[in-house]
């Protein structure tokens, strides 16, 4: 977290700047308080309109330098948790795709919107408090002195019992924080799973079992943040009564000096009022405490997953494909298990087409899997211009793929297709029509926003325009896995055609609908079978 606290570090140290100020004059005007009551009794008007004056001039001092304060600190922990946001998500969207998918989404959301605003509750927010308590009761100590050392004794011994509470359930408290946050990432795992499937909940008419599901996930995450928050309110009742007794100790003592003529009014009020400062710091002080205890291995987890999610980023990523891509008696299985992939051997040359055929879970998938560094193979290689895919951390800015599940954001049609890079819209007009997508082939169209993952368009509409998007994408190397599902005759032929006019690149097809007549046109046909 120290990397946030020095990003936002001239807002951290100015609010503490405002706050010192604040503090001693919320400080000084408490003996301005003293002086205007023993003016009054003396009836001194002078000088009472004069203690007068300055106790207001003081007041509007330090509500002025606290406003400054609030609003500095404000800034302060708002921009920690941007860059903790910011981070987190560049930590997910770096993540390689195996290694992402081995959470649920629902884990990654949590970590953006409950754990991070957790730190900026617990951490960020409570940075500058805790100097501004210490402060408040570094001053107030120090005056307490200046009007009476035995007064000032009394009221720090006794006032600063309850910080140690917080250290005494220390382990509690972080035991307790740390199961409510894996509590909420399970629960939201669930829930985004759950919505997902919206469809299939509807059609199979569970939502009375989904609720009930809910519920009990609900529960335990409900459950333990009570448990947290009862511990935390235990803690803060502790407290609080022996503040309270301590005061009550303090106040009494007071009185006694007051009785002995050592005091006089105004020095009784404001001992009273010097008090009051005091009391109230020193309990927010330990409740500050307890939420930076608690918060601290939470704090840890999230700089280590950030930094685990920068771990690959000086990796080699492979920028282009000059001659050809090799799989050299490659083997490979997702277990110990039999092989999905067993000696396969193939060519692929630059401005090659191949297609790749066979039946459902023969590994057509899986050898472009391997293709895309999801997996590191279990036997022979796979060479890229002669080097070893190994070598590479990633392919993608040399490859485009294009899936069979249509994947499209909540976005303009124009952003689904040019990914957010500048391309003009007569060449968007142009590929869109070749694909038959005529109705969304004017500049007016494609402002038409889509919704998630294409909700508002055909089956067919979306498997067209992911296969628009990964067409435009100029890279060495398209792959098109089942670029035919879910297309009527007419259009399926018209994409055949179209993809086998592609040149220039290295066309990789996998799919089991192409046309047997069009076969011919291939450089290589690879036909894999079901082990």
């Amino acid at each position: 977290m120290k990397k946030y606290q020095k990003a936002y570090g001239a807002c951290y140290a100015g609010a503490l700047v405002f706050v010192l100020i604040s503090t001693i004059f919320a400080v000084v005007l408490q003996f301005f308080k003293g002086d205007v009551l023993d003016c009054a009794i003396a009836k001194n008007a002078g000088m009472t309109v004069r203690y007068t004056v300055l106790l207001i001039g003081f007041i509007l001092g330090e509500v002025l330098f606290y406003y400054c304060y609030r609003r500095l600190s404000a800034r302060f922990s708002v921009g920690c948790t941007k860059l903790l946001k910011r981070d987190i998500f560049d930590s997910i969207v770096r993540q390689d795709y195996v290694t992402y998918k081995e959470k649920q989404q629902g884990e990654y959301v949590a970590k953006y919107t409950n754990e991070a605003d957790m730190i900026k509750t617990r951490y960020f927010q409570m940075l500058p408090l805790f100097w501004e308590i210490l402060l408040k009761i570094l001053f107030v100590s120090i005056a307490l002195f200046i009007l009476d050392w035995r007064i000032a004794l009394i009221t720090i011994l006794l006032l600063t019992t309850p910080l140690y509470i917080p250290k005494l359930i220390e382990k509690r408290l972080q035991k307790a924080q740390a199961e409510y946050l894996k509590a909420v990432e399970e629960n939201l795992a669930r829930v985004n799973n759950w919505l997902g499937g919206f469809e299939i909940i509807k059609n199979y008419s569970i939502e009375r079992q989904i609720l009930l599901k809910f519920d009990e996930s609900n529960n335990v995450s409900m459950d333990k943040l009570l448990r947290d928050t009862i511990l935390g309110a235990t803690a803060q009742l502790i407290t609080t009564l022996i503040s309270y007794l301590s005061y009550f100790i303090v106040l009494a003592s007071a009185t006694w000096l007051v009785l002995l003529g050592e005091f006089s009014a105004g020095d009784f009020f404001v001992a009273i009022g010097m008090i009051d400062q005091l009391s109230y710091p020193l309990i927010s002080l330990a409740e500050i405490i307890r939420q930076l205890i608690a918060v601290k291995p939470s704090c840890e987890a999230m700089g280590q997953f950030v930094a685990h999610g920068s771990a690959g980023m000086g990796r080699r990523s492979l920028r282009f494909v000059e001659k050809d891509i090799r799989y050299d008696d490659v083997s490979f299985s997702y277990t110990d298990s039999r092989p999905l992939l067993q000696g396969f051997t193939f060519t692929a040359k630059m401005g090659g087409k191949y297609l790749i055929k066979g039946p459902s879970g023969c590994g057509k998938t899986t050898a472009v899997n391997l293709l895309l560094r999801y997996y590191e193979v279990t036997g022979g290689k796979i060479t890229i211009d002669g080097v070893p895919i190994s070598e590479y951390g990633t392919t993608y800015e040399a490859i485009t793929v294009s899936r069979q599940e249509a994947v499209l954001f909540h976005d303009t049609l124009r952003n689904n297709l040019t990914m957010y890079r500048e391309v003009s819209d007569g060449r968007l007009v142009e590929i869109l029509k070749s694909l038959g997508l005529d109705r969304f082939a004017d500049s007016q169209a494609l402002d038409t926003l889509l919704t998630e993952n294409g909700a508002n368009l055909s089956g067919g509409e979306k498997k067209r325009i992911c296969l628009a998007r990964a067409l435009l994408r100029d890279t060495d190397v398209l792959i098109l896995d089942e670029p035919l599902a879910n297309l009527d005759e007419n259009t399926a032929r018209r994409i055949e055609d179209l993809l086998l006019s592609v040149s220039g690149k290295l066309l990789l097809v996998v799919s089991h609908q192409f046309s047997a007549e069009k076969l011919y046109l291939f450089d290589d046909v690879i036909t894999l079978r079901a082990e």
